[in-house]
């Protein structure tokens, strides 16, 4: 009867370990993405700020992701980013999508 005891207490504890595991290893996944989304987001709202400053001081928004390099300092690590910058005229704001590139 007590070995019976002993063997369920140790399988209930290889259990609990690999449910520790697989949560510890799932969580650091998450953590990961969040801080490329959180890169990303970051990439997209300095060329956003890049375009409505350039609109509150010439009155137009920037007609490309180059002139905004260009005129306002923006930099873009194009090797590890890709913009899509679509503009539309002078006074409507431009659509801005970055994504993150990945190794294949």
């Amino acid at each position: 009867m007590e070995k019976k005891r002993i063997s369920r207490l140790t399988v209930l504890s290889v259990i609990l370990f690999v449910l520790v595991v697989v949560w510890f290893i799932t969580s650091v996944g998450n953590a990961g993405e969040a801080a490329d989304r959180k890169r990303t987001d970051s990439v997209y709202n300095t060329i956003m700020n890049g375009a409505v400053l350039c609109y509150s001081i010439e009155g137009e928004y920037p007609p490309s992701l180059d002139y905004l390099k260009e005129n306002y300092g923006i930099i873009l690590d194009s090797d590890k980013y890709m913009v899509d910058y679509r503009y539309f005229g002078a006074n409507i704001r431009p659509t801005i999508v970055v994504t993150e590139k990945t190794e294949a």
